[in-house]
């Protein structure tokens, strides 16, 4: 009789070592997958926005001018340029500056919203 039960605790530790390993293998699985998004860039929607696709939700909006724009930068110091000059005291970090020749803006993509206009 000793002997059935040792071998049923025997039956039953090798069970709970195996989904114990199972369990094991998953949790590696999914933080692995995890990592490697993370360490080879999963693009966000912010990142894979490009100019064309800034310009042409504004153009929605506005009459562009013919030419490239000079410059067109996402924000990631709002703060800074928000005490540097009044232009840019709604501005906030995502949002766009688009500088023409003779014509800046502030452009926020997400709410396809224009903050602030200036010519030149």
């Amino acid at each position: 009789m000793a002997y059935k039960k040792q071998k049923q605790k025997r039956k039953n530790s090798l069970y709970k070592l195996l989904k114990l390993g199972f369990l094991s293998v998953i949790l590696l699985t999914v933080t692995g997958i995890v990592v490697y998004s993370i360490v080879f860039g999963i693009k966000t929607n912010a990142e894979s926005i490009t100019q064309n696709t800034v310009l042409l939700q504004l153009e929605e909006h506005l009459v562009l001018p013919e030419n490239e724009p000079v410059s067109l930068r996402r924000v990631s110091n709002a703060k800074e340029l928000a005490i540097q000059d009044s232009f840019y005291k709604d501005i906030k970090n995502g949002d766009y500056i688009i500088v023409f020749e003779n014509l800046s803006l502030i452009y926020d993509f997400d709410k396809s919203l224009i903050k602030n206009i200036k010519t030149k």
